[in-house]
């Protein structure tokens, strides 16, 4: 398999996981449930709507595994479950961020007022996108002056996108990144708090020599291995999902034609019995006027040899 053909596979995938199972489109207001199966909010709440019934529901089942997902017997009203279910972030990000490479990100504070905006700028540390006036204003506040802004026509692949979230800025200093861990406290630090908060610290060591460490330790290699085996089943799993929309797909198309071919059969037949009455209407026609003719010549000759 060429990395090209990858590519469009991984993006095929990645479109899928972004994709609600009800509507069959991009996630608005992803919303999931125990089962951490993912529906758009308005999907999510029609579905609860078209099946809970009785006056005292107490709970309904995911419309993928079936699983039950119960609801206290005391809570909200059955329109309302939706609105109380958690918020998917992770599926919010991965859409602002395929969002973004596309330049379609919109502004996230003129959102907040129903304003329609392209956003121009990015800011790793907040993680919103702003418009050309938002960003002059996110500039000119003290507790956000610092923060790094990427122009969104900068970020073009996955690889930077990436890049961009890879260093975690540090919330006291913002122009600062976490670049040390400190073993006393299990704690990731810049290295203004490190030489500040725990400079008595004796196990205060560099990111990368942490992460390594941890990752030698045994419940880490389980860990990754688990994750390995999870990823291997999500995959086999979006295989499947893709194949089954595949099918789906070509099963409508088989009954379109087929449909087609029944109405053409059906035109045909009706095509035919029409002029078989035709023809009979004609003959039956032709018989009643020759025989009318027969009698009015019957009547016809007696008067004219009186």
């Amino acid at each position: 398999m060429s990395a090209e053909t990858k590519g469009e596979k991984l993006k095929e995938d990645f479109d899928d996981l972004l994709t609600c199972t009800i509507c069959l489109e991009i996630f608005k207001e992803p919303k999931y449930l125990p089962c951490l199966h993912t529906f758009c909010k308005s999907c999510i709440n029609t579905y609860i709507g078209s099946i809970v019934t009785g006056n005292n529901p107490n709970g309904f089942k995911c419309p993928v595994c079936r699983r039950y997902v119960p609801i206290d017997e005391h809570g909200d009203n059955s329109e309302n479950w939706a609105n109380n279910l958690p918020g998917n972030h992770f599926i919010l990000s991965l859409i602002d961020r395929k969002a973004i490479q596309k330049s379609e990100k919109l502004c996230d504070t003129c959102k907040l007022e129903n304003i329609s905006q392209n956003a121009l700028s990015f800011c790793t540390v907040c993680e919103e996108a702003y418009c050309e006036s938002c960003q002059r204003c996110h500039k000119l506040y003290k507790a956000t002056r610092t923060h790094k802004i990427v122009p969104i026509t900068d970020i073009k692949a996955d690889t930077i996108v990436s890049g961009l979230f890879a260093h975690v800025t540090c919330k006291e200093h913002p122009d600062k990144t976490k670049e040390v861990y400190c073993q006393d406290h299990s704690k990731p630090c810049c290295t203004v708090c490190a030489t500040v908060h725990h400079r008595k610290c004796e196990q205060v060591v560099t990111i990368d020599k942490a992460v390594t460490g941890i990752k030698e330790f045994e419940k880490a290699k389980n860990l990754m291995t688990k994750l390995t085996e999870t990823s291997s089943t999500l995959g086999k799993v979006l295989q499947n999902h893709k194949t089954n929309k595949d099918n789906f797909e070509n099963g409508i198309e088989t009954v379109l034609q087929e449909i087609t071919r029944l109405r053409e059969k059906v035109c045909k037949h009706l095509n035919e019995l029409e002029q078989k009455l035709r023809d009979e209407v004609k003959s039956r026609r032709k018989e009643n006027i020759i025989k009318l003719d027969e009698k009015n010549n019957r009547f016809v000759q007696p008067k004219e040899y009186s």
